[in-house]
């Protein structure tokens, strides 16, 4: 069965415990010295059940079993079978997991009513590790509700909240406690790598500088120096659990500034500490690519071209179909003069006199482009904030508008331009000599609006005019401040 076919379970019930695509068709023929896992579930009988992996963000299908009249069935796999954390499938919203790493032959067994709690391992040291860690872990998160719950009510007094509040923090250590003691334990087990992985760090005492005050920087350097402690880039069993991309994500949303040349960076380390292992590889390069590409964060687009500049264009992106690669790199080229900082390509088209304007001919201190249409819901709503920003504050900032309209017709175009009062250089789309606006600013919809400074480049992109004002002071400040 194919692993691209994802099951439609949550976001795993025990995912707060541990806190695209890429299979192919998999044949789970065991030889002798590969997997034979034998289940039982009581309370199941003559049905069948999936057998599943986590796989970056997702959980995929990888096999079909068939359960008999007992409750039993067995999983079989080649030595080669990749190593993770797997899920035994009863339902959408039953599960149980079981670790796949060095225990080659073991058994499970257990009920349908509590199939954690009364979970029987036999010949697995790993699985059984991993559920008296699971087994812990649920056991204190339930003393850490009940309290949770005293305090929601609002019965307490201050002093009981905050005795509360201490015993809480007080079995989250244990916790943590916990965890490091596996993880010194039993270091060369799956639970100590993923343990490790999901480790952040902790903050030492914050050191006093020369001039008798805190470093007020050093927790986040701190924070993203050490970010990754623990974690091997080049072992792919971690992508096989719920643990590595969630981090992932972390640390490029939240842990590093949303700046395109930061990402861009620390994007490109961690790329290459991935290199040896190929699944890592193959992981990180497309986390990179899906992830720039579908970011709604003004200016990441320059990510993105990065990616597939640095690794589709220069064939490193093996296991991808060359359509896809073309497809990507295609983009890229279509985005790259519209980065943040470049000069757009220039248009020339005929206004409302049928006369020929140059957007490169307008001479202001900024200028906004809008792409619009008359019969666009969006435009109709857009257009009068767009006035009314304009009207209050062309002098001042020194601004001009040059509005291209998609449709072909003369008639409707005028008569929307008079019917919105739009007193700004106005152009016909269709009526270009300078080539397709469509494919030249990637417009595919409108509204759609660039700014440009009075060098014509672009500074500012696909915004609405409600954010206008807040951004067009942030410019000015930076300016000033070169």
């Amino acid at each position: 069965m194919n692993i691209s076919k994802i099951i439609p379970l949550k976001k795993i019930i025990l995912l707060f415990l541990f806190l695209g695509t890429f299979g192919t068709s998999t044949q789970l023929m065991a030889a002798n010295d590969g997997y034979l896992i034998r289940f039982q579930v009581k309370g199941m009988k003559d049905t069948i059940c999936l057998i599943a992996t986590y796989y970056g963000n997702g959980t995929y299908v990888k096999d079909t079993l068939k359960v008999d009249a007992a409750g039993r069935f067995t999983f079989k796999a080649n030595a080669d079978f990749p190593k993770g954390i797997y899920l035994v499938v009863i339902n959408d919203k039953t599960y149980f997991e079981f670790i796949v790493n060095n225990d080659r032959k073991f058994s499970m067994v257990t009920d349908r009513n509590d199939l954690s709690g009364k979970m029987v391992i036999t010949d697995s040291p790993e699985n059984k590790l991993f559920y008296d860690y699971l087994k812990y872990n649920k056991t204190r998160f339930g003393e850490i509700q009940a309290l949770q719950k005293l305090i929601v009510r609002g019965k307490t007094s201050k002093d009981s909240v905050k005795l509360l509040n201490d015993k809480s923090d007080a079995i989250n250590k244990d916790i943590i406690r916990y965890k490091l003691e596996i993880a010194e334990k039993y270091p060369s087990s799956f639970v100590a790598i993923f343990i490790n992985a999901m480790r952040e760090p902790e903050v030492p005492e914050i050191p006093v500088l020369p001039n008798g005050r805190k470093d007020s920087t050093f927790g986040y350097r701190y924070i993203k120096a050490h970010y990754w402690d623990g974690t091997d880039f080049t072992d792919d069993r971690l992508l096989r659990t719920p643990v590595f991309d969630n981090k992932l994500k972390k640390y490029f949303d939240k842990i590093l500034y949303q700046n395109p040349d930061t990402i861009i960076k620390e994007t490109d380390i961690l790329i290459e500490k991935a290199r040896p292992n190929p699944e890592m590889f193959k992981y990180l390069v497309w986390y990179a690519t899906y992830h720039s590409e579908n970011s709604e964060i003004m200016g990441f687009d320059r990510i993105f071209v990065h990616v597939v500049d640095t690794y589709y264009l220069t064939h490193q992106a093996t296991w991808e179909k060359p359509s896809v690669v073309e497809n990507l790199i295609k983009k890229a080229n279509k985005l790259r003069p519209l980065l943040i900082g470049q000069i757009p390509p220039n248009m020339i088209m005929l206004d409302t006199n049928n006369q020929p304007q140059s957007m490169y001919s307008v001479k202001s201190n900024f200028l906004i482009l809008l792409f619009w249409d008359p019969d666009c819901g969006n435009c109709e709503q857009e257009i009068p904030k767009l006035k009314a920003f304009y009207d209050k504050e062309k002098d001042s900032l020194g601004l001009k508008i040059f509005t291209v309209c998609s449709d072909s017709s003369l008639v409707k175009w005028k008569s929307a331009i008079r019917k919105r009062k739009m007193d700004w250089i106005n152009v016909n789309g269709p009526r270009t000599l300078t080539g397709n606006y469509h494919d030249q600013y990637d417009v595919n919809s409108t509204p759609v609006i660039y700014i440009l400074n009075n060098r014509k480049e672009i500074i500012a992109k696909r915004l609405i005019t409600d954010q206008f004002l807040q951004f067009f002071k942030n410019y000015i400040k930076q300016v000033l401040h070169r």
